[in-house]
């Protein structure tokens, strides 16, 4: 009975043992079960913590190159920034130098001017006194033929009566022959108002060839123009300024009064010449006041200037009448001789070239503000570079104590994982080894 109590009692012992055991190894591999998800997410999190961490160094590596790329950018910026302030201070240097001299050079071109008006009015006079001769020649040889065949003539009429009729005739005939030549020079000395014009118009094309300004850019000729009642109206010269202005200028020549004040032989005629001139050039103050081109040119002063060619009939003209400046002048006519016209077309020429110098100036200005404006975006970019840098610098920070230094990281609950029998086909890389000697 004792002996079945104890094998009863050994057999509930065993019983329990197996029991026991069994609950024990179920925990057991409950626990190994569990570790190796542990494990297998372990392995999971590790690959993702790589393939992040791959991905954050390109961006490192990346956002470096753009940076070392926005540096040598930035270099290069301020070596053009700096060449350019150089010719800036250059230009600005240049313009100021030009401008302090404008007023030695105008007053230098203006002499030079007046000599070269002179030179050409002398060696037009001289050119115009060589054609008179020219011109006079036949008339004195006609004249001196003439008085041989007269002296002639009365030599021979004691001994050729029978001939006087005959001699009278042919007398008469050359006599009215050489009334004619002289009628015909003295029209081509004193010349029709077509004819004076051309030439006034002539003087004027050579004066504005001399001045240095561009046809067709800064002066124009026989540009039309309409008035009120729509009739045309062709000014000799419009000259253009940079501002946008303009000024008229009207060639007007009175030579036929003139001619006869200067060959007049007694001093009443040479008066009464005299007076018709003066008379002569009112009338084209008037007419072309009555023309009122300065309202009909948008842009032009209230005044034209009206251009005498021949300096000594201008000379004259003043002469009899001081005030006639000034009455011209309360009819919006300024009246100007050669020598003043080149001076005032030297100084648009003048004008124009500063105006030119001006937008040079201008354009590196212009220039100099893109590059500055190029250089703010540049320095904007470059902040921004570096601060995605510095945040992905912080990214991979963070990361890598996730993996390998903060506390449960991955690298240390793999270590585990691996102290308690799991194994892998791959191992961890060296460098994410911990380091055993600070264990």
């Amino acid at each position: 009975m004792i002996i079945q109590i104890l094998l009863v009692a050994l057999l509930g012992g065993a019983v329990l043992a197996i029991f026991a055991l069994e609950r024990r190894r179920a925990r057991v591999q409950s626990e190994l079960d569990q570790s190796k998800l542990i494990a297998e997410q372990g392995q999971r999190d590790l690959a993702h913590a790589e393939q992040r961490l791959q991905a954050l160094e390109g961006d490192l590596r990346s956002t470096e190159e753009l940076l070392a790329h926005a540096r040598r950018e930035e270099i290069a910026l301020n070596t053009t920034a700096a060449e350019l302030r150089t010719r800036l201070e250059l230009a600005e240097h240049q313009l100021g130098e030009a401008q302090a001299q404008k007023q030695v050079l105008g007053e230098e071109l203006k002499g030079q001017f007046r000599q070269l008006a002179s030179d050409i009015l002398q060696e037009r006079s001289s050119a115009l006194d060589q054609r008179n001769e020219e011109a006079l020649k036949p008339l004195r040889e006609d004249l001196k033929r003439f008085g041989e065949q007269v002296q002639k003539t009365y030599t021979e009429e004691a001994r050729e009566r029978f001939s006087l009729e005959r001699v009278i005739k042919e007398l008469m005939e050359r006599s009215q022959q050489v009334s004619q030549e002289a009628n015909q020079l003295t029209k081509a000395l004193r010349g029709d108002a077509k004819v004076q014009g051309d030439w006034g118009e002539m003087i004027l094309d050579n004066i504005l060839e001399m001045s240095g300004l561009r046809s067709g850019e800064e002066y124009f000729t026989q540009q039309e123009v309409r008035d009120e009642e729509g009739n045309r109206l062709r000014p000799d010269v419009v000259v253009k300024y940079p501002n946008g202005g303009f000024m008229v200028i009207d060639s007007k020549v009175s030579l036929t009064a003139y001619t006869v004040y200067v060959t007049a032989e007694d001093d009443l005629e040479r008066e009464a010449a005299a007076l018709r001139h003066l008379e002569s050039v009112r009338r084209h103050i008037d007419e072309l006041s009555r023309k009122s081109y300065s309202d009909l040119i948008e842009g032009a002063p209230d005044f034209v200037l009206l251009f005498i060619p021949n300096e000594p009939a201008y000379n004259l003209a003043m002469q009899l009448n001081p005030q006639l400046w000034m009455d011209a002048y309360r009819k919006r006519i300024v009246l100007i001789n050669g020598t003043n016209l080149i001076a005032a077309l030297r100084m648009a020429q003048d004008m124009w070239q500063r105006d030119r110098q001006i937008s040079n100036v201008e354009n590196i200005v212009q220039e100099a503000g893109k590059l500055y404006d190029k250089f703010v975006s540049y320095t904007e970019t470059l902040l921004e570079a570096e601060k995605k840098m510095q945040a992905a610098s912080a990214s991979l920070s963070k990361a890598r104590n996730q993996l390998t230094d903060g506390r449960g990281n991955l690298v240390g609950r793999l270590q585990k994982l691996s102290k308690m029998g799991v194994r892998g086909k791959k191992s961890l890389p060296a460098e994410l080894e911990p380091d055993e000697s600070e264990e």
